[in-house]
């Protein structure tokens, strides 16, 4: 299948509703309406005022003038459509256009016609010094991983017809705004093969499909080739496991049958083909008409755009700033979705500029390989360090000094493309470490991003790395690690913080029995804690547990109220909103009423069309969809607004 395949034209720049509409769309206007947020206008009308005087009545006896007839007003045109809309993807640029790189080659500055945000400033850099890279700027820094959905935001004005945005294939989502108003989402697709057959408004899958009922549920289908219409899409409404038979939204213009390619993707867009190799690809917007456009791209890493014409800054959405430490409900993970992640939505409500630092697999304590949890993200030891490993081949020794001078390095030298796991493990063996009673965590590094070594219990420990073996590149310790929060403080022009607001999520990755409600509490109080001591412009706000993937129930049990409460209580030490503590109880509604977000997944699932049934994933067991991310996210809104007021 060729990836010119992928097209789609879009007749304004709205984008699809899917058939499950969202609670609200991701216009700031329309979201503000949703969430009830007044929005006045001045009043225009007759009336009279204190200038105002009475017409006197004609002279007695003389009749008065005939009325002169009013003339039929010619009625107002209605407004024209907005000019249509194509967005194309492949791997050849359009010709004759004008390139704007994200990164001046060779200068010490991002180019000035694009306004990034999402990140300091000063973590926006460029991404490699070799070409693609040399073109291209992350958030090298600023989150858990450059790949993380939300990293950076790149905002400019086009003026022109048409549009490339240039994609090398190191970020496996895009999402694009225009004028404000979400457009889509460009991502990978879910799968793709060869039908066994097709009705009126059904296709049969491959039999090597997912043998799980509803697993392609709200995905669409696009038909890649063979029989049927060229890359018309429909939405998979119900998915039946054991025919491997997907009922869509509307009946085909023209059936599948057995010779029929199909792609399952997340929307109605065409998808980002898998680019982990770096080949370059683009994104082709192209509009009928010339007029002034603002753009906002959404990804990991940006590599620029080529336009037919000006290319300029635009203001930002907002002005408030805003990061959100959470997991991967926040990080931007989700099943079937055609809108905005669940903190652009959240942010969009509140008026907010959004740094999104959420990780997926972490919590207050739980984490993964690779992933550090709140505690170090927010408030790490003084003994974490940033370390950069690039080299093509040989062996490096890493020596942790401590205690007075008692040394130890790694006994067997680790090999120049070491895993985080392997370089973990060989520090937690060393005899100094393992005497102290201490261990170390080391997660990160990719393309971009530097590992992050933190070390607990080894107070007063250095760390160095003896490279000689190494070649072609080096590990070299760039400095301490600070934490994401402290990397990413607003700043004013003279280096002094500015106010911000900082929201901590609960996570269903701290679950019993690996954390218990009293262990959650005491890391919800360090953090709190630390936060007070290190943030002293931070507006906190703590928010209970939005999703659990391994939930039993869609209901409020007793232990979700518990845990909320170990929360609440770790939150404590913040300084009070309103008179409040600064939580927001996702598990308000009590013992035995419906979680915020339910439906499918490892959760019961409730008759089709009833309220929230398509609000879980099955794909992504226990994530929100599309229509339950937006539904989540305004109703924390609502529920932070509460707080904070207006």
């Amino acid at each position: 299948m060729s990836v010119k395949d992928v097209s789609k034209d879009l007749e304004s720049s709205a984008a699809p509703v899917p058939t499950a509409p969202p609670v609200v769309s991701a216009n700031r206007r329309e979201v503000l309406i949703a969430l009830g947020v007044s929005m006045t206008a001045p009043l225009f009308g007759c009336g009279g005022g204190g200038g105002s005087s009475a017409v006197a009545p004609p002279p007695s006896g003389t009749p008065p003038p005939a009325p002169t007839p009013t003339p039929t007003p010619t009625p107002t045109p209605p407004p024209p459509p907005p000019p249509p809309l194509t967005v194309t993807f492949d791997a050849t640029a359009t010709p004759g256009l004008t390139p704007n790189f994200a990164y001046l080659t060779g200068s010490a500055a991002v180019n000035p016609v694009f306004t990034f945000n999402g990140a300091a400033p000063s973590l926006i850099t460029q991404f490699s010094p070799v070409f693609p890279g040399t073109n291209m700027v992350s958030a090298a820094n600023s989150n858990a991983d450059t790949f993380a959905p939300g990293t950076v935001y790149t905002t400019f004005l086009h003026t022109g017809m048409a549009l490339d945005v240039t994609q090398y294939g190191f970020t496996d989502n895009v999402m694009v705004y225009i004028d404000d108003t979400f457009f889509a989402r460009y991502g990978q697709a879910l799968t793709s093969g060869v039908a066994q057959g097709g009705g009126a408004s059904t296709i049969t899958l491959a039999s090597s499909s997912s043998a799980v009922s509803g697993y392609y549920n709200q995905y669409y289908v696009r038909i890649a080739g063979g029989a049927g219409t060229m890359n018309e899409v429909k939405q998979v409404m119900s998915y039946d496991g054991t025919t491997f038979i997907a009922t869509v939204d509307s009946a085909w213009t023209t059936p599948p049958d057995g010779t029929t390619q199909y792609v399952i993707q997340e929307g109605t867009q065409p998808f980002v083909l898998d680019g982990s190799t770096g080949s370059i690809k683009y994104l082709h917007f192209t509009w009928s008409t010339a007029a002034a456009r603002k753009i906002t791209i959404e990804q990991g890493v940006f590599a620029g755009v080529s336009s037919d014409g000006t290319i300029g800054p635009a203001q930002l959405l907002a002005t408030t700033p805003f990061m959100a430490i959470g997991d991967s409900f926040w990080e931007g993970d989700a099943g079937p979705t055609n809108v905005p992640n669940l903190v652009d939505t959240f942010a969009a409500a509140l008026n907010w500029q959004t740094i999104n630092l959420g990780q997926g697999n972490c919590g207050f304590i739980g984490t993964a390989i690779q992933r550090l949890n709140f505690q170090d993200r927010i408030a790490p030891p003084a003994e974490a360090w940033r370390v950069s490993l690039a080299a093509a081949g040989g062996t490096f020794t890493i020596t942790v000094a401590l205690n007075g001078g008692t040394s130890s390095s790694t006994t067997t030298p680790l090999a120049f493309n070491a895993t985080q796991s392997q370089i973990q493990t060989a520090l937690n063996a060393l005899a100094n470490v393992t005497t102290a009673g201490g261990n170390f965590v080391v997660a990160r590094g990719d393309l971009s991003t530097p590992l992050i070594f933190v070390g607990h219990g080894i107070a007063g420990a250095t760390l160095t790395v003896d490279t000689n073996q190494l070649t072609g590149g080096a590990v070299s310790v760039l400095g301490k690690y600070l934490g994401d929060v402290a990397e990413n403080v607003p700043m004013d022009s003279g280096g002094n913080a500015l106010p911000f607001y900082l929201l901590v999520s609960g996570s269903g990755n701290d679950t019993a029995p690996n954390a218990t409600d009293a262990q959650v509490q005491a890391a919800a109080t360090y953090v709190a804690t630390q936060i007070v001591a290190r943030f002293p412009t931070a507006k906190t706000i703590f928010v209970g547990v939005v999703g659990d993937c391994g939930a039993a129930s869609n209901l409020i049990g007793p232990t979700d109220i518990s845990r909320n409460a170990a929360i609440k209580a770790g939150a404590a030490p913040l300084p009070t909103i309103n008179g409040k503590v600064p939580f927001i109880d996702t598990y308000a509604a009590g013992l035995n009423q419906p979680k915020i977000i339910n439906g499918l997944g490892t959760v019961a699932n409730p008759a089709p069309g009833t309220n929230n049934s398509n609000f879980k994933s099955i794909t992504l067991p226990g994530h929100p969809t599309g229509a339950g991310s937006v539904f989540l996210a305004t109703t924390l809104a609502t529920m932070v607004k509460s707080l904070i007021g207006p």
